[in-house]
């Protein structure tokens, strides 16, 4: 009677093992053979660099030398090369362009070519033929820039002078009579009056004229 119940512990832990075996069979079954493999990064796709030319767009090449610069020998103002000759160019260019083109004028000459420039208006022209002629020794040309300082002769349209000038009447009346030219004498004792009463009236410049002119 004492061995049935030995029998029966036995079963009972065989059995116990049993169904731990059954359950470790079951657990390895249930596991797969061999995990997968990582799966690997999709690389992403290589970009092929743009060229060069594409990263900046080109710089425009420098314009031609030819287009900045003007061409050699040619003025840059073709008007330049006319105002000189030109009778409405800068005071005195007509005059001087007469000038180089003459073939070393007289003093007879330069104050024939002064009356015409001053006939045309032109008097700045006129005014340097006259002057040029008048130191060189002509009467006429001393008493012609004389009467356009002088107050009584004073013409705006026939003088280079803006208004008149009593000083400038007077050294070329002087001058004029140095050369024995007829009235000069005669013009210089009228301009004196002129100073006289311009100085006594409180002109300054009437009266420095007058102290130089009894000075002498």
């Amino acid at each position: 009677m004492n061995d049935q119940p030995q029998k029966e512990g036995r079963g009972r832990l065989w059995l116990a093992i049993g169904l731990v075996v059954a359950a470790t069979l079951a657990a390895v079954l249930m596991v797969p053979d061999e995990e997968p493999a990582e799966v690997e990064a999709i690389p992403a796709p290589v970009v092929s660099p743009p060229p060069a030319t594409a990263l900046a767009e080109p710089e425009a090449p420098p314009p031609a030398e030819s287009a900045m610069a003007p061409e050699a020998g040619k003025s840059e103002s073709p008007a330049t090369e006319t105002t000189v000759s030109s009778s409405t160019g800068p005071e005195g260019s007509a005059a001087r362009a007469w000038l180089a083109a003459a073939e070393n004028p007289s003093p007879a000459e330069l104050a024939a070519k002064a009356l015409q420039f001053q006939r045309m208006g032109q008097v700045a022209d006129a005014w340097l033929l006259y002057f040029k002629a008048a130191r060189e020794g002509d009467a006429g040309a001393a008493m012609a820039l004389a009467e356009q300082a002088d107050p009584v002769f004073f013409d705006p349209a026939r003088s280079a002078l803006e208004k008149p000038d009593l000083v400038q009447a007077h050294k070329w009346y002087s001058r004029a009579a140095e050369l024995g030219a007829a009235g000069a004498a005669a013009r210089l004792e009228q301009l004196l009056k002129q100073v006289e009463k311009r100085a006594v009236a409180g002109d300054e410049r009437a009266a420095l004229l007058l102290e130089e002119w009894r000075s002498k």
